[in-house]
């Protein structure tokens, strides 16, 4: 047996046997029910077909609250009787009390369904969803809103080039679990970027209020491990369902943007890095001073007392 659930739509069309039906209700599916006082609403529901129905038996029409199949059934004094109207397209479907008239029920902040057997106004199965009190609001999405590093900066160097693998991120919403499994650092693109491993496995820690969760690379020791920071963009990608905030889940991979040595647009003068320090030397990987158009592998001595690693071709 089919069933029809109507959708934010007022109108819902049905496939019968015999031809299409087009109908209405009235109130309209997925809306707040109105009150005739304080918390009361009228048991009471008009269906407005394009084409005359045969009505059967209303009194199996039932008023569920919380779920169309297994909730609380809300049942008039008496009985669900139908009404029709407009040469047979109207049909209205009301619980009486014991003196034929309307029967009202208190709502409450929860879900109602009101469920039309197959056979009563269609073939199928109708169930038709209202709320009590309040229509339920969108869940916010996770966002990230902070973080340490911030995103969209120039990655802090912990000695030389070399780059703590650890990414605090802050969100907008208490986080409840976080899974670090499949967590990736890619070099220069999100998705076809060559991924940059820890040593064993990438760990997740929550802060004590549940806001940020602390991302970091572990060594086989069980410390932070650390990679070698280039002059471009890294992407810290955290894959979808990864973070969970009590129903919320981050649906899309969360991608993170991060810069290995200069802000994308900005041109670094030659021999000063982002600090101001100057260069002061260059050594090959032998330890031997080679002059500025030396190629290949090459360290730089700064002014501060720093080094960096850099290849000339």
């Amino acid at each position: 047996m089919k069933k029809h659930l109507l959708s934010m739509v007022a109108l819902a069309t049905m496939g019968l046997a015999a031809m299409a039906q087009t109908y209405s209700v009235e109130p309209a599916a997925n809306t707040v029910l109105p009150k005739t006082y304080s918390n009361w609403a009228s048991m009471s529901f008009t269906f407005n077909f394009d084409q005359a129905v045969t009505v059967g038996d209303a009194t199996s029409v039932k008023l569920m609250k919380d779920d169309p199949a297994t909730g609380t059934e809300i049942a008039p004094d008496d009985q669900w009787n139908a009404t029709t109207s407009n040469g047979g397209k109207t049909v209205t479907l009301w619980g009486a009390d014991y003196d034929g008239f309307t029967c009202s029920f208190a709502c409450d902040d929860a879900n109602y369904y009101l469920v039309v057997p197959a056979g009563v106004l269609t073939e199928d199965e109708i169930v038709v969803e209202y709320y009590g009190m309040n229509a339920p609001q969108p869940a916010e999405p996770l966002m990230v809103v902070g973080g340490d590093p911030e995103p969209n900066t120039v990655l802090p160097k912990q000695y030389s080039s070399m780059v703590n693998m650890t990414f605090t991120l802050t969100f907008n919403q208490a986080l409840t679990s976080v899974d670090p499994t499949n967590v990736e650092l890619h070099e220069s693109d999100p998705v076809t970027g060559f991924v940059i491993d820890p040593m064993d496995q990438w760990m997740a820690n929550l802060s004590s209020d549940k806001m940020s969760v602390t991302l970091w690379g572990s060594d086989y020791d069980g410390y932070t491990d650390y990679f070698f920071a280039r002059d471009i963009t890294y992407y810290l990608v955290i894959p979808a369902g990864a973070i969970q905030a009590g129903d919320v889940t981050n649906d899309e991979a969360i991608v993170i943007e991060y810069y290995g040595e200069n802000v994308p647009g900005t041109t670094a003068i030659e021999g000063i890095d982002a600090n101001g320090a100057t260069e002061v030397a260059r050594y090959s990987i032998n330890g031997q001073r080679v002059s500025a158009g030396q190629t290949g592998v090459v360290i730089v001595r700064m002014s501060d007392g720093s080094s960096r690693k850099l290849i000339v071709r």
